[in-house]
């Protein structure tokens, strides 16, 4: 199940690369020209920042400025992961001058939005790509839940980390800022899929942000040719056509 799951990811990431190639969209043309702000870029569980290189590439050619996470491999304490980003927002924020955009994918987005919720002065909007902001593991589908914990599960093997750690029943506070209300001072945007094979897209919605949704598959996301658009038009300010109910 699972390894027909990654085979059928795998190529739907090439088909929506190709497609994101072929597009002049891929290349800014017919974008709205960027106002230069920070925008900082999270990658999703198990991967790192090589995998938002093209984003990254991306968003500079259309006129932001794009940051990278200093994550290699996006696993291990949540919280702990937070608290170095919020530490990189902050100094993003002092070295630009002004309050930070945040785009994640899948686990990128939920930390992403706990950050939000802890630096409200310094986050000025953030967009969760694929990511369950809504029901943490319970969020992932019964088929891939399993081996995604194994993976975590591994990492604690090797940490002085609580078994509880990742989870709801975690002291650390994290899941608290995840689960909140979205921030007051940070605009939010969700961007899925129902297509999406690793996260159920009903966990993706926020009903206080704007929700859009996206053909393709989870992994995709991250260089898929509707999610661009959308993002281009999001961080111009402009209203987007398919947002969803």
């Amino acid at each position: 199940m699972l390894l027909q799951l990654t085979a059928t990811a795998y190529f739907d990431f090439l088909r929506q690369f190709a497609s994101l190639a072929r597009d002049p969209l891929g290349y800014g043309i017919g974008v709205p020209r960027g106002d230069g702000r920070p925008i900082l870029l999270i990658p999703g569980f198990i991967a790192g920042d090589w995998s938002l290189g093209p984003l990254a590439r991306w968003l500079g050619r259309v006129g932001y400025r794009p940051y990278l996470s200093g994550i290699d491999l996006n696993v291990g304490c949540p919280r702990r992961k937070m608290e170095l980003l919020g530490w990189r927002v902050e100094k993003i924020a002092l070295e630009s001058g002004q309050r930070v955009t945040i785009i994640g994918h899948s686990l990128g987005g939920v930390l992403a939005r706990a950050i939000a919720y802890s630096n409200p002065k310094l986050v000025s909007e953030v967009v969760a790509l694929g990511s369950p902001i809504r029901s943490g593991w319970t969020g992932v589908h019964d088929g891939v839940r399993p081996a995604l914990q194994a993976i975590q599960s591994f990492w604690q093997m090797f940490s002085d980390a609580p078994e509880s750690c990742g989870t709801v029943e975690c002291s650390c506070g994290f899941a608290a800022a995840v689960l909140a209300p979205s921030p007051k001072r940070s605009r939010f945007a969700s961007i899925y899929t129902r297509r999406d094979e690793v996260v159920q897209w009903q966990s993706c919605i926020d009903d206080a942000g704007t929700n859009f949704e996206v053909s393709g598959l989870h992994a995709s996301l991250i260089v898929n040719r509707e999610v661009y658009r959308i993002l281009g038009a999001i961080l111009a300010g402009l209203a987007v056509e398919n947002a969803a109910a």
